[in-house]
């Protein structure tokens, strides 16, 4: 392993770095891009990679692969025994798990529900649920948490709407997002993947019975005819509508969190309302929603940065370190809503590239803008410190963002100084 001067043994994952991992990223670049840690609890070795040009190297690598059954079952051995303790293994077998062939015969049928003119025809059901939920927090009163009464509910909507879900079961949808993403009993979060498969396949026995205009009746016509199991298909569903909605969930999150941690690009941001796109893009690379890729494994023994990573080894490419590091982003902990370029590594890179990206963006942009529309005041009700982050380094976000939302007056021109 390579040597460091970093305090040793330490885990980049631990609690005390959640707030705010950025410093202890960027002494790991300095001091091991490529670091390897022995977990004590497994004795697994997982590779956390921080420079930007290996992250997005090993994302294209395809000697480094998602799919467990791809490594010799000596190697497998102790991932299986991780994998065991997974409540919600079972629903794993989608394209965020699944390297090709698999990954591209079940991208191939998702994609055109994910495409640019599905997205533009989508977009006005998005303003519209936005604005309701916003409006919702202004029935409210003064004080409203963004994730609860936000951030959570408008992809889920979003989501169910492209799936072709009724309306009617929201609340169903909802609550058993809610025992996945926050509970953290696995017995709970097991219940909950279990009712939810049951749920997920009487929609599919509908939609084979009465296929409608929307992609679980187009995924049911793949069943049908040979392009896609059943495991695999509830596995999809699972992915967009109760695992995939986390995503969007923390880039709303994290976005205005951002926002209200600069109030001077806050104001830049109200002031030329039309930066509302590059503001998330901003987002994405500051403190996205993702502190890394899904964890891969070595298939054959790879070369990252002059260390070598054993086959079977881990690797954890960490889009939150790359999407800071100063040989890429001038600047790199500088807030900046109008920077350009700004090639981050938000959503991943190459084949496993979020399905979903589009249709993220177009969320936080119409969550973001109504929330800014409606409340010209809007301040955090807590003090940041006390806000409580995710408890793994894959999810970045908070639990919980309190809101005083409060109105004064505003004017239309670029405050002074606003600009990085």
């Amino acid at each position: 392993m390579t040597a460091i001067t970093l305090e040793q043994p330490f885990d980049p994952a631990a609690a005390r770095h959640r707030p705010n991992p950025h410093p202890l990223f960027h002494r790991m670049r300095r001091h091991a891009p490529v670091y390897g840690y022995v977990s004590p609890a497994s004795g697994r070795v997982l590779w956390y990679l921080t420079r930007y040009a290996d992250v997005q190297r090993v994302l294209l690598d395809p000697d480094v692969g998602r799919q467990l059954d791809r490594l010799a079952p000596d190697l497998a051995a102790p991932h299986r025994r991780a994998e065991s303790r997974d409540p919600l293994a079972m629903l794993r077998r989608n394209v965020f798990h699944l390297d090709p062939p698999d990954h591209t015969r079940i991208r191939r049928l998702m994609a055109p529900a994910f495409g640019v003119r599905t997205v533009a025809v989508l977009e006005r059901h998005v303003n519209r649920v936005a604005g309701e939920l916003v409006d919702g927090m202004a029935a409210a009163g003064g004080e409203a948490d963004l994730i609860r009464d936000l951030a959570l509910p408008l992809p889920i909507l979003v989501v169910a709407e492209l799936l072709g879900l009724p309306f009617e079961d929201r609340a169903r949808l909802r609550g058993w997002s809610d025992e996945i993403v926050g509970s953290g009993d696995p017995l709970r979060v097991r219940r909950a993947g279990m009712e939810f498969m049951a749920y997920a396949n009487e929609r599919i026995e509908e939609r084979r019975a009465h296929p409608g205009d929307d992609l679980l009746s187009r995924l049911a016509e793949a069943e049908r005819a040979g392009g896609i199991s059943r495991i695999e298909l509830v596995s999809s569903v699972f992915q967009l509508l109760l695992a995939g909605d986390e995503t969007t969930v923390n880039l709303i999150g994290n976005g205005v969190l951002e926002l209200l941690r600069h109030p001077r690009q806050l104001e830049r941001l109200r002031a030329c309302p039309e930066l509302i796109g590059s503001m998330v893009e901003e987002a994405l690379r500051y403190n996205g929603p993702v502190g890394h890729s899904r964890p891969l494994y070595a298939l054959a023994d790879v070369e990252i940065g002059g260390v070598v990573i054993p086959r079977g080894d881990i690797v954890v490419p960490v889009l939150l370190a790359a999407n800071r590091d100063p040989a890429v982003f001038p600047r790199p902990d500088l807030f900046d809503i109008g920077r350009s370029p700004n090639r981050h590594l938000g959503f991943g890179h190459g084949a496993h590239f979020c399905l979903g990206a589009a249709l993220a963006r177009l969320q936080a942009a119409a969550a973001i803008g109504a929330l800014l529309r409606r409340f010209p005041g809007i301040d955090l009700a807590v003090d940041p410190a006390g806000l409580e982050w995710t408890p793994d380094l894959f999810l970045h976000g908070v639990r919980r963002l309190p809101l005083r939302l409060r109105a004064r007056e505003t004017t239309c021109r670029t405050p002074k100084g606003a600009g990085p």
